[in-house]
């Protein structure tokens, strides 16, 4: 008996078990999965060991995959794999299951993470360095438009200026490039809101790869869509605009304004840009509607400075005032005497202008501003206007009549 049982375990031992021809292979050999992460399984069928290759400390923060080895089997192996949400770009990795002779691989791909959009003003985004697939929305002005084809130029609001390389009617992923820009109608001066991607070049910032969210149309301020404001009528233009408004008839785009405000300059109106550079332009400086039916004799009287015109003749030519009743056509006021001698930045006061004319009706005054492509423009700067009664010199009851036959606006002939 001792010896069958011998031979018995002898014959066990050397028995073999087959598990078929060697082979290791996977369904599906790829993956793709979702920014937010998921956990698919891989059928895999070894008739051999196996163990994993390439799956490094750095592919384990983000892939985690179970089993990691396995002995051979003649049925599938389930292989589970989780994929960890992705807070970044899109990411990859190759995990190759492997025996002494044979091996298969399976490729885990998993999309990148793509951010709400974010609202920024121009000069914020111009500050940070942005995620790569962080989209983000900006408002501005369209100048500098290049390429009406692509749609390249800047953008520009109040806190900064940045290049926008191509601008879209729908959104685009990262990377791709598309050219309708034709067809949105957008030109200089425009108003866009925009959604894009931020790319930097040679250390500077830029807008890629956009797409138009909204547009405004640029328009020039409407003359007659102002308030209306009683007599008598001051405007200090050192301390703002005063109602006043600005309509550009002749606006190269070179320019983001003709009339600026400022504490110091007043109400400035400059056609002059850059060395060597000559432009010709026409804008006006729109008063409100001014009430005269309490007026007696109305005048006007303003503070301006001249300068830099080809000559004070020139400066007459370029420079005038006019006005009108409400809803009626403009007229120009004579205002001959109403400049310095020489050019310069001394303040002269106008002479007064009589609206005796217009008593009674309600007016809209209007300072015009031109310069030409033949010479390098002219500064005018108003710094005020007053329309008020006009103040007849009175002698007192004491008077011998002699002693302000100099006073100016006094007719001692009366």
């Amino acid at each position: 008996m001792a010896a069958m049982a011998l031979f018995a375990f002898v014959g066990c031992k050397g028995d073999k078990v087959s598990y078929g021809d060697p082979a290791v292979s996977l369904n599906p050999s790829s993956l793709s999965v979702t920014a937010a992460g998921e956990t698919k399984t891989v059928q895999l069928t070894a008739t051999v060991p196996w163990s994993l290759e390439g799956y490094t400390t750095d592919v384990q923060k983000w892939l985690t995959i179970t089993p990691v080895t396995g002995d051979p089997s003649k049925e599938y192996q389930a292989v589970t794999v989780t994929v960890a949400a992705n807070s970044g770009e899109e990411r990859s990795a190759t995990i190759t299951f492997k025996s002494d002779k044979l091996s298969a691989s399976l490729v885990v791909s998993q999309e990148a993470y793509y951010p709400a959009v974010v609202t920024s003003s121009i000069g914020d985004f111009n500050k940070l360095t942005a995620y790569k697939y962080q989209r983000y929305q900006l408002k501005g002005v369209v100048k500098n438009l290049t390429d009406k084809t692509a749609g390249i130029f800047n953008l520009v609001d109040a806190t900064g200026s940045v290049p926008v390389l191509g601008l879209t009617s729908k959104e685009v992923a990262y990377g791709t490039s598309t050219s309708d820009f034709g067809s949105l109608g957008v030109n200089e001066r425009d108003t866009v809101t925009i959604i894009g991607y931020q790319v930097v070049s040679d250390g500077k910032r830029q807008v890629k790869y956009a797409y138009l969210v909204k547009k405004s149309t640029y328009s020039e301020p409407d003359p007659d869509k102002v308030t209306t404001v009683q007599f008598p009528f001051a405007a200090d233009f050192t301390k703002g605009t005063n109602g006043f408004i600005v309509n550009n008839k002749v606006f190269p785009y070179a320019f983001d304004a003709i009339w600026t405000n400022s504490a110091s300059g007043g109400m400035t109106a400059n056609g002059f840009k850059d060395d060597n550079n000559k432009y010709a332009t026409e804008s006006w400086l729109y008063s409100p509607m001014i009430d005269l039916s309490g007026a007696k004799a109305p005048i006007i009287v303003f503070d301006h400075i001249v300068n830099f015109f080809a000559s004070i003749d020139v400066a007459k030519d370029q420079t005038s005032l006019w006005i009108r009743k409400k809803g009626g056509e403009w007229k120009q006021l004579a205002i001959s005497f109403s400049y310095p001698d020489e050019l310069g930045s001394s303040v002269m006061t106008s002479e007064d202008i009589s609206l005796t004319d217009y008593t009674g009706s309600t007016v809209q005054i209007a300072f015009r501003y031109v310069s030409d492509a033949t010479r390098e423009a002219g500064k005018w700067q108003v710094l005020n206007v007053n329309v008020k009664e006009n103040e007849v010199p009175v002698q007192g009851d004491n008077s011998d009549g002699t002693e302000d036959y100099d006073k100016p606006g006094w007719d001692w002939t009366k």
